[in-house]
């Protein structure tokens, strides 16, 4: 009888668990006997010991020992959900929050980033200006187009005056070797430092030229590379140009140590090509 009075007695708060906390768990259901006993009820081990049966205390302790556990684990539960809830929560917040920081992908760029490394843009829009149109070198930037399309794609009526032009370096060549031989005659030397008994030269072709012997065999060398079509060609008269420059050098430095009138003459003569270089 005192075991169904018992019963009885917490059948009550069982009942409230089951209807308001649906989500804690089965175990919850014995969690009344600990957190959500009425007021007015006492302990179940303090009622079975007042009634003096060992068997009902002990079912009793039982009882509540099984309980608190449950108990136990229901609140940590609650709080680590809560937990779990909060991050959630400021994790939905920072999410909301990052579209709005900005509206546009180079809103809050610098402006020397948001073109290509040439800068393009603005190359453009300074080549588009109607009011500089002629004033920045328009026409030698056409004529460099023009022949970098010929080399690219070289005509075909081309040919024959490239090969006047070639015709005409032989002829040039030779002209300038026979002048500067005759204008020597005796300071004649193969060698770049002047002969014992030399004079200085300057005039004839040398009046015109420092160096018009040199400048014959360049122009003799490249009309035959021009008229052979022959690259090696072209390549060697590259390297005597590089050649004869060395040449030239100590010369002109053996010259100036011997005469003091050559620096004057240096400044006043083009090396090569008479006017030009």
């Amino acid at each position: 009888m005192q075991v169904a009075s018992l019963a009885q007695r917490h059948a009550a708060p069982l009942r409230w668990s089951r209807r308001t906390q649906p989500c804690v768990g089965r175990r919850t259901l014995l969690i009344p006997l600990l957190v959500a006993r009425p007021a007015t009820a006492t302990n179940p081990t303090d009622e079975a010991a007042a009634s003096g049966n060992e068997e009902e205390v002990a079912r009793a302790a039982t009882l509540i020992d099984t309980a608190a556990p449950a108990a136990s684990d229901a609140v940590e539960g609650t709080g680590a959900d809560g937990a779990v809830r909060a991050k959630a929560g400021d994790a939905g917040e920072e999410v909301e929050e990052a579209p709005t920081a900005l509206s546009h992908p180079l809103e809050d760029v610098p402006e020397e980033l948001e073109d290509d490394f040439i800068g393009s843009k603005e190359l453009v829009s300074e080549l588009t200006d109607p009011s500089a149109l002629g004033k920045r070198g328009e026409g030698i930037l056409l004529v460099q187009v023009v022949a970098i399309g010929m080399l690219l794609f070289p005509p075909i009526a081309l040919k024959g005056i490239v090969d006047f032009a070639a015709i005409m370096a032989l002829v040039g060549g030779a002209v300038f070797l026979l002048s500067a031989l005759f204008a020597l005659g005796r300071a004649f030397n193969p060698l770049p430092q002047p002969r014992k008994r030399h004079h200085l030269v300057v005039s004839g072709i040398y009046g015109y030229a420092r160096h018009p012997m040199y400048a014959g065999l360049l122009l003799c060398a490249l009309g035959i590379t021009i008229l052979t079509r022959n690259e090696t060609r072209l390549a060697l008269t590259l390297f005597l140009w590089w050649i004869l420059e060395k040449k030239l050098s100590m010369e002109e430095q053996a010259l100036t140590d011997r005469y003091a009138a050559y620096a004057e003459y240096k400044e006043k003569v083009k090396k090569f090509i008479p006017f030009v270089y």
